[in-house]
């Protein structure tokens, strides 16, 4: 369930020229002018890493921020709860807490890739909706790929436990090897 303190602002840094500028550093001459963000987002290419986005959370659940932090490839700014930088001693996992993230679009589409998913908590997945909704507003195009796994790999579960919320199949292992090949 969501605080109703909570908020969300994103601010993009980047745009679509330096996604072009990384293409045409690997590809020939003019193929990187035909390529739009919802593209270049779907191949899932190294050029997606240009497009930065820095995203300010304020009164998101302590235990919130830790599943968000635990992304190693976004940089996490979480509010300090200790005495001498104006913590009381009494927080808990409930206590609200400010975050900023500092990330590129392939970090935050593997981030939603866990955090949309109907196995993480309810308080998390709750703030990865927040957030996509407001990428709508700066990004659509990266909005748009922000998804659960389970969608991102056509229907295939990687979790312990698949939440049942779709009809998918279930990703055992080496034995689904030979199906999954095209």
């Amino acid at each position: 369930m969501i605080n109703n303190k909570m908020s969300v602002d994103i601010k993009k840094h980047t745009d679509i020229d330096d996604a072009w500028d990384a293409i045409n550093s690997t590809m020939f001459d003019g193929f990187a002018a035909k390529a739009n963000l919802k593209q270049i987002y779907g191949w899932m290419h190294s050029p997606i890493r240009t497009q930065v986005f820095s995203i300010q959370l304020r009164g998101i659940y302590s235990f919130v921020s830790v599943h968000l932090a635990r992304h190693v490839t976004t940089v996490p700014f979480v509010q300090s709860m200790r005495d001498d930088r104006g913590g009381t001693g009494d927080e808990g996992r409930y206590t609200l807490v400010n975050h900023r993230i500092f990330a590129n679009a392939e970090a935050l589409m593997n981030m939603a890739h866990k955090r949309l998913c109907f196995q993480a908590s309810s308080e998390t997945r709750d703030v990865m909706v927040m957030i996509k909704d407001a990428m709508e507003w700066v990004d659509p195009d990266l909005a748009y790929h922000m998804v659960p796994s389970c969608v991102y790999r056509g229907g295939v579960c990687s979790e312990p436990k698949p939440c049942g919320k779709y009809k998918i199949r279930r990703f055992k292992g080496i034995e689904d090897e030979k199906e999954m090949r095209i």
